[in-house]
């Protein structure tokens, strides 16, 4: 596996974290225009200019999502040809309830991959948001 993945402990629950990923983006990530209440739900994540697509493909209440994403026009400054290429990536979630009052995030983008132009400052930008937005916005 070349694409992106993570995992670490949030000091919540599982419930908690799954209201966070489904329901609450807007929160910690970007503004959310429907939110995710079941499979098949289509959604777009956006933050004025650039935004993603995602229709969830995988639903499992509380222990596990897959976004698929369907349509991006992603802009980085200084970067071409990076509009559309989150087109076909999948965003998995995974939860672990620790001890029902911690759960353990295993995250992966299936097919971000080091080919992309954007590959670097895309992790880069999930780490921020997963490890420090996300985390902070459900301890704090």
């Amino acid at each position: 596996m070349n694409h992106y993945t993570t995992s670490f402990e949030i000091n919540r629950s599982a419930a908690d974290v799954f209201s966070a990923i489904s329901t609450q983006l807007e929160a910690w990530w970007g503004h959310q225009d429907h939110p995710i209440t079941q499979l098949e739900t289509a959604f777009k994540v956006s933050w004025g200019k650039p935004w993603y697509q995602f229709k969830v493909i995988a639903y499992q209440k509380d222990k596990e999502m897959i976004w698929e994403c369907i349509d991006a026009n992603q802009i980085i400054n200084g970067l071409e040809g990076v509009q559309k290429e989150w087109v076909g990536t999948k965003v998995h979630w995974r939860l672990t309830s620790l001890d029902g009052e911690r759960t353990r995030l295993d995250f992966e983008h299936e097919g971000l991959v080091p080919d992309f132009i954007c590959f670097d400052i895309c992790i880069n930008a999930w780490s921020g948001f997963l490890e420090q937005h996300l985390v902070s916005y459900l301890e704090n």
